[in-house]
């Protein structure tokens, strides 16, 4: 099935809060005895920390405290024969859920395929289990695509029924995980939930941002409670409603230049550079965007390039040789320009579309669709 949407089980790390200060973990791993030990593996606000312990007839335990509920990690190595990654070493290692409670951990043979067993991983399973149901309309789409014969798999139109009834399944998801965050603002579960239902590229920060906030302080503060703010934040500076961050660059001749200089008029910002095959190939749709809608004397461009010093030459050629005539400004620090850090810019070419009022109204414009949005506001 093309396109479809791959399952993608939240981390489903629950909520639930400990009134205890420190953890205690105990194992029980067979009867597997010394050398063999185990590792356990935590990251707090983005330090790896690691802890080991022998084993003593398959038992081992572990005891500390954490700020916060966290993903964790058990790993056990069997033997003391030192670790060859030119091998490609296979880890027993066992993914689980830690806070400050007691945890039990249990398997016959290895880490991998123990049970664990603490409030915080009993939620998780049970959140996992209120969604399964869900997911398992994937595998029914899956097996019908799968029995159809070869040419109905070729359909398009039928494919699309697939895509569409994939589409909603997800939608589902997202709704049932939503529903869970609002009924259980102070679970770390629920943060788990919200975290996944964030997409990896574009997404209305906003909106998130105002169901973030309606968690509970606890849970926004944790380590994954500041990674989603970071990435809500991020998105954000460049979200469509919001006004344009300003800043100031030197242009072609060194005369400083800032955005808001352009203030009153529709500005095109585009994040370029002179060695980017794509962005050579957009230019003449920027020149005939700018022949059509500077005469207006309501439309500007303002180019950043994210060339290096050693490449200026190149820039002013490029600029040249392109026939960009609009304003052009650098600080030739390439991938590190700062209008371009600013702008969280990852792959060029990259633009956005600023109103007079200095909002941004749109982003990705390229080819058609610029001309497209052009032709919507002025009307030509």
């Amino acid at each position: 099935m093309k396109n479809r949407i791959i399952l993608a089980l939240c981390a489903a790390l629950p909520a639930f809060v400990s009134a205890q200060e420190s953890y205690t973990i105990t194992g029980t791993i067979g009867k597997i005895d010394k050398p063999a030990k185990a590792f356990l593996r935590k990251r707090i606000d983005g330090k790896l920390y690691e802890d080991s312990v022998y084993l003593n007839k398959g038992r081992f335990s572990f005891k500390g405290s954490v700020p916060y509920p966290m993903e964790a990690h058990i790993r056990l190595k069997h033997d003391d024969t030192p670790d060859d990654p030119k091998k490609g070493v296979k880890y027993d290692v066992l993914p689980f859920l830690l806070n400050n409670t007691t945890i039990t951990i249990s398997s016959k043979d290895s880490a991998a395929n123990a049970t664990v067993v603490s409030p915080l991983n009993l939620e998780s399973k049970r959140v996992d289990a209120m969604l399964m149901p869900i997911y398992d309309r994937y595998k029914v789409l899956e097996k019908e695509y799968k029995d159809q014969p070869e040419e109905k798999k070729q359909d398009r139109e039928y494919i699309k029924t697939l895509d569409d009834r994939a589409a909603q399944i997800h939608d589902d998801i997202i709704a049932a995980k939503m529903d869970y965050v609002k009924k259980n603002p102070d679970s770390y579960m629920a943060l788990m939930a919200f975290n996944s239902t964030i997409p990896p590229d574009d997404f209305d920060a906003v909106a998130k941002e105002k169901e973030f906030l309606a968690m509970s302080e606890s849970m926004r503060n944790t380590g994954l409670g500041k990674q989603v703010a970071e990435r809500i934040a991020k998105m954000k500076k460049t979200q469509e409603g919001v006004e344009a961050a300003d800043f100031t660059q030197p242009d072609v001749n060194g005369k400083p230049v800032k955005l808001s200089d352009f203030r009153g008029k529709y500005v095109l910002l585009d994040f370029w550079a002179s060695w980017c095959a794509p962005c050579r190939r957009e230019n003449p749709n920027l020149v005939k965007a700018y022949e059509k809608y500077k005469p207006t004397g309501k439309f500007e461009i303002l180019g950043v390039s994210l060339d290096k010093p050693a490449d200026k030459a190149k820039w002013l050629k490029a600029i040249g040789d392109d026939k960009l005539t609009w304003t052009q400004v650098s600080d030739l620090k390439g991938w590190e320009n700062e209008a371009g850090v600013l702008y969280e810019i990852k792959a060029i070419p990259m633009n956005f579309l600023i109103d007079p009022s200095g909002k941004i109204i749109a982003k990705y414009l390229r080819g058609e669709a610029l001309d497209k949005k052009l032709q919507e506001l002025f009307g030509m």
